[in-house]
């Protein structure tokens, strides 16, 4: 996944943030607020699978998941561990067999001076692709929610970098660099011990 220091969109998201009384990712065992905006909405099945499946990549390190949609947070909303996610495209997935296109990152997480701020944008198109090409017999029929699983992966890999406050990847599981179709729907994948050791930091600050 690539990092993209967009200057304009940071100021804008941090605004937004303060608003809601944002204050980093700095106490132990609070729930992590996922704050999600769909430019098209997924079906059910995918809602499902994405939030069980980012429930068990951060089991491990005691990260607790509460989503809430853009569109309910109200000025004045104080939530203290706060993550801001856009899903870019269509987060459905299609029957028709994909072209795999390999240019650009499923997703990205904003920086600025260094530092990994809690705004990530996954592209939902990318991510269908991908998950698409490595799908064959049966699996078609399960689209949707191995879409579901795809996406989720796709966000571990980006709250991994927010929780680290690290542009870096490590050599194995949801951290590394990239991720193939196959590993996106795989039966299972996990955080190697450096990747679990990167979201355990988001304790100790």
């Amino acid at each position: 996944m690539r990092f993209l220091n967009v200057n304009c969109l940071i100021t804008v998201a941090m605004t937004t943030s303060l608003a809601w009384g944002f204050e980093g990712l700095p106490s132990l065992h609070a729930p992590l607020t996922l704050v999600v905006q769909y430019e098209n909405q997924p079906p059910a099945e995918s809602l499902v699978e994405m939030r069980r499946e980012l429930n068990t990549l951060l089991q491990k390190s005691s990260i607790q998941v509460e989503w809430r949609l853009r569109e309910e947070m109200k000025e004045g909303t104080e939530v203290s561990d706060l993550v801001l996610v856009k899903f870019r495209g269509n987060c459905r997935m299609q029957t028709e067999p994909a072209l795999l296109d390999e240019r650009g990152p499923l997703a990205f997480t904003h920086t600025t001076d260094g530092e990994v701020l809690p705004f990530s944008e996954v592209l939902c198109d990318k991510v269908r692709v991908a998950a698409r090409s490595a799908m064959h017999g049966g699996q078609v029929a399960r689209g949707n929610t191995l879409m579901g699983r795809a996406m989720a992966r796709v966000l571990a890999h980006e709250i991994y970098h927010i929780a680290g406050n690290t542009k870096g990847h490590t050599k194995e599981g949801v951290s590394k660099r990239s991720l193939t179709g196959a590993q996106l729907i795989a039966d299972r994948i996990d955080f190697d011990i450096l990747g679990e050791h990167a979201l355990k930091r988001r304790d100790t600050r």
